[in-house]
């Protein structure tokens, strides 16, 4: 898999052209294949725009990305002409939904992103907003919306936004459809919401993966999701990134955990 990403890679990099811009002419020096650690075998590829500031990437749909301190890719945004990173991670929205543009003058050209084989994820349908609250919270990718789920107002919920000795990644887990939060790339512990209460997974030891922990635990999470009568719609998925944003952690969009033996 890696040489047929690398193979493509290299002929979009061949047929990326050279555009006038404030950035001057994009082109690859040459292309790179890297792994985004905080997802079990996400590999995805860039390439270097001319004149990009040190440090700056671009991905083969045109977006910045930077890897920061933590080691983790995410994307960028423009403030005039200076570009600075988001806690949007890599892979884990669509960046043109998410509000963010790609560089000037970019070209939108093919790459391959290997993703690990985890299933697809069953989020159930958001019900009429009559079923729900109804204060207006504006979504990525949408002018505004009425729908604002019910655990903005559980204070047991929120308190996760006062946890950053803890936390500084959020995502939804793919099955059970459940919100799941931890600390670095490899946490002593995840916390994940039950419906009632933020349930503690505990790592067995140093250097276990966060997708590790979890499937560890599915079967416990899957028992007490049932118990509470808890759903997570996909409309809540949306507004608990931009809570994320707000609270200053990284947005991980949907968590897959590991399969034995991946």
């Amino acid at each position: 898999m890696k040489s047929r990403a690398l193979t493509v890679a290299v002929a979009a990099v061949a047929v990326c052209c050279f555009a006038a811009s404030a950035w001057g002419k994009f082109y690859a020096v040459e292309p790179l294949l890297v792994e985004q650690p905080p997802y079990a075998g996400m590999k995805f590829s860039l390439y270097k725009p001319y004149n990009a500031p040190a440090g700056w990437y671009a991905t083969f749909d045109g977006y910045p990305v930077t890897k920061n301190k933590d080691g983790v890719w995410v994307y960028g945004t423009f403030n005039g002409p200076i570009i600075t990173p988001t806690h949007y991670v890599v892979g884990s929205v669509v960046p043109s939904l998410a509000g963010l543009n790609p560089f000037p003058g970019s070209v939108q050209i093919s790459s391959v992103t290997t993703l690990p084989d985890a299933g697809r994820s069953e989020l159930a349908t958001q019900p009429s907003v009559g079923a729900r609250l109804g204060t207006a919270v504006p979504l990525p990718g949408t002018p505004s919306s009425t729908y604002m789920p019910d655990w903005l107002f559980d204070m047991r919920f929120m308190q996760l936004g006062g946890w950053k000795s803890s936390v500084d990644r959020v995502g939804v887990l793919n099955k059970p459809s459940l919100p799941v939060a931890w600390r670095g790339n490899y946490p002593r512990v995840i916390y994940a919401w039950t419906g009632h209460a933020w349930y503690h997974m505990t790592a067995r030891s140093d250097g276990e993966h966060p997708t590790d922990i979890i499937r560890n635990h599915i079967y416990e999470l899957t028992r007490m999701s049932k118990r509470s009568g808890f759903t997570w719609y996909e409309s809540d998925t949306p507004v608990l990134s931009r809570q994320a944003m707000v609270w200053g952690y990284y947005w991980m969009g949907e968590v897959a955990p590991r399969q034995t033996g991946y």
